[in-house]
This record gives C-alpha cells, sequence and structure tokens, in this order.
C-alpha cells in the first residue's frame, strides 16, 4: 500500500511551518502589533491564527484530536466571521510572542504526527469531525482539508513578511 499523497501532504505541511517559522523570526519587535488598518491582522495575531486553524481543522475536523488551544485562545484567533475577537494592538489581551511561537508548533507538531498516520486511501473521505454542514461544501474531503490548510499558511505568510516590513 503506497502513502505517497499522505507523505507529499505531511512534507508541505512540514515546509509551511519551517518557512512560516523563518519569516515569523524576521518581525521586528516593533512591528509585531503593526496594523495596516484598525482592526486588521498583526503579525503576532496571524501566526496565532494559522495556529488556531490546524487546531481547529486539522487536529479537530481532520483527525478528531483533542485541541492544543484553550477555548479562550482558539476565540483570540479566530476571524470575526466565526465568533472571534476583532485584533488589536494591545499586547496585554494576547499570550507573548514566544507563547504565540510555542502554541504554533506544538499546533504544527501534533498534526504532522496525526498526518503521517494517515493512510491515502482516507483523503477523499468527509471530515469525520463536527463540522457545521455549511462547511462541508468548501471543506469536501481530508485531502482538499489538508491542500487549504496549506495554502492558507503561505497566504498568511506572505501578510506577515509584507507587515515586516513596512516602516
Amino acid at each position: 500500500m503506497s502513502n505517497t499523497r499522505v507523505s507529499l501532504y505531511a512534507a508541505l505541511l512540514e515546509a509551511a511551518q519551517k518557512h512560516t517559522l523563518q519569516i515569523a523570526e524576521s518581525v521586528p519587535e516593533s512591528h509585531r502589533f503593526k496594523q495596516l488598518q484598525e482592526g486588521k491582522a498583526t503579525p503576532l495575531w496571524l501566526v496565532g491564527h494559522l495556529a488556531n486553524t490546524v487546531n481547529t481543522l486539522g487536529l479537530g475536523y481532520t483527525l478528531e484530536q483533542p485541541s492544543v488551544l484553550t477555548k479562550e485562545q482558539s476565540v483570540l484567533f479566530a476571524p470575526d466571521f466565526v465568533g472571534g475577537k476583532t485584533p488589536t494592538t494591545n499586547p496585554d489581551e494576547y499570550p507573548t510572542w514566544d507563547e504565540v511561537i510555542t502554541i504554533y508548533n506544538a499546533v504544527f507538531e501534533k498534526a504532522l504526527e496525526g498526518v503521517r498516520a494517515l493512510d491515502d486511501a482516507v483523503l477523499p473521505d468527509p471530515l469525520p469531525g463536527k463540522l457545521a454542514d455549511e462547511m462541508r461544501s468548501f471543506f469536501s474531503s481530508i485531502g482538499t482539508t489538508l491542500g487549504i490548510m496549506i495554502q492558507h499558511d503561505a497566504y498568511h505568510r506572505g501578510q506577515i513578511g509584507m507587515i515586516a516590513k513596512l516602516d
């Protein structure tokens, strides 16, 4: 039995983690709470958001594993259209940068372990977790969801890098 596709998804998730951490390291401390507009994402929020996404979609809905984030952290780093809090520039409302990086790593390591244990045969299957029916058409299968998580990480990695370079 071949696990070529699962191995590819795992390698791409691992690369996403590595490259996002590299970009995060380039964010000057002065830019960790920089916003392009009031109420928009900051680099710290984006790293937390990426962790929350893999935690929710990957660990929860795809792998049916327990959450790494607390409920409070999930709300803090979720977008407002799914009940999250609007990002702010107030560092007192968030874990520290190092704590968010640690959360991001913990979520990715646990997700990578779970993805590596999958078999290619399950990739076309619907997500086993308790996902809202209206979300099932977008997150239509385990394989599609893994691909979305990889693309999502790349999208927000670009935002983090852009904000890091602004004056």
